[in-house]
């Protein structure tokens, strides 16, 4: 007898037990207590925004590199002492100053003597006209098959064609800036010997660069030229430089991948040559109820936004859709018009009191 009543009492503990547990499996998170915050006395400040439509700012983010839009290597043309070097790495240099020279004992040497035989030749020339019976103060009346011979015999257009060289080779001796920049990749030193077509210093004009960086062909319907982008560099995370694509190379390599090209300006001159950054794309898509991302927290492995009523907070799930760095839009669980918490909301539970700050 008393085994049975033992019995029977088990049972019905049992059945109780299973009959609440049915019975919180029913109820969402915020009302059974799962994975919420236990409500204090104490009403939490929040921060609250009123859900408007508006456009939504799609973004698209690459990685690429800044190229100058105008980059020069200076170069010498022959092998001499280096005289003087006027300019370092980094300095900032005007169109038409110089930047070193060379010794040019050997090349003002070799311009004298061309010179000298360019004149012997020009004496030469004169004589073989007179020989055939011309006379050399007026050249337009000798035929052109006697001038020509004459040129000829005298070598006077290699003579010229010597002077011209030496001539352009001492003014090579001396680097001059192509135009206003900056000094880079300057390593040589004076008294030193130039190595000829060798790669003394590079000017680099650095009020404007080039972006260049890769898309994807899936997201190429979403850039134009003309667009506008964001640059920012990797060295400088708070530095952000507007740029305006302008080339869009119209192939796609193995990669799936598109070549992109945008142009920005340097006004702040904190951007460098082959500087690594990141290029943020956006493409405006309207009508949207976009919200900021810390709005949204996750409970339960499901996005939950909290909304302001009556001076309590109430858990909403929601569905996001376009996002971007800072926002989300948002597809199911909000209307136009609801009041929704994006600061002091990571402790909240489902109808907790707050305060709006």
């Amino acid at each position: 007898m008393r085994y049975s009543i033992f019995l029977t009492v088990i049972i019905l503990i049992t059945a109780i037990t299973a009959c609440n547990q049915k019975g919180n499996e029913n109820k969402t998170p915020a009302e059974n207590g799962k994975d919420s915050t236990i409500v204090t006395p104490d009403k939490q400040k929040v921060s609250v925004m009123i859900l408007r439509y508006s456009d939504f700012n799609k973004e698209i983010i690459s990685n690429g590199k800044l190229v100058a839009l105008r980059k020069s290597d200076l170069k010498f043309r022959s092998s001499e002492n280096v005289a003087s070097v006027f300019v370092k790495n980094g300095d900032r240099v005007d169109k038409g100053q110089i930047i070193a020279k060379l010794d040019n004992f050997t090349l003002t040497s070799t311009l004298k003597q061309t010179l000298i035989q360019f004149e012997k030749a020009k004496v030469d020339l004169q004589d073989v006209i007179m020989s055939q019976g011309y006379n050399n103060k007026d050249t337009s009346l000798i035929p052109d098959m006697a001038m020509k011979t004459a040129r000829a015999r005298s070598g006077i257009d290699k003579a010229q064609s010597d002077l011209e060289m030496a001539q352009y080779n001492l003014r090579a001796s001396i680097l001059i800036s192509p135009f206003s920049g900056i000094v880079a990749n300057l390593f040589s030193k004076e008294n030193n010997l130039s190595n000829p077509g060798e790669k003394f210093c590079t000017i680099i004009d650095d009020n404007q660069f080039e972006a260049e960086f890769p898309v994807l062909e899936s997201e190429l319907a979403s850039v134009r030229k003309g667009q506008t982008v964001r640059i920012v560099p990797y060295s400088f995370g708070d530095v952000a430089v507007k740029g305006e694509i302008t080339k869009i190379n119209p192939v796609v390599d193995q990669n799936g991948m598109v070549k992109i090209n945008a142009v920005c300006n340097n006004s702040g001159h904190n951007l460098f040559e082959g500087m690594n950054i990141k290029i943020i794309l956006e493409e405006r898509v309207p009508h949207q109820l976009v919200i900021p991302k810390q709005a949204v927290i996750l409970r339960s492995e499901k996005q939950v936004v909290f909304t302001f009523a009556s001076d309590r907070a109430k858990w909403v799930y929601v569905k996001t859709g376009l996002e971007n760095i800072s926002s989300f839009s948002i597809t199911e669980g909000l209307q136009e018009g609801d009041s929704v918490i994006y600061e002091g909301n990571l402790n909240l539970a489902h109808d907790a009191g707050v305060t709006i700050n």
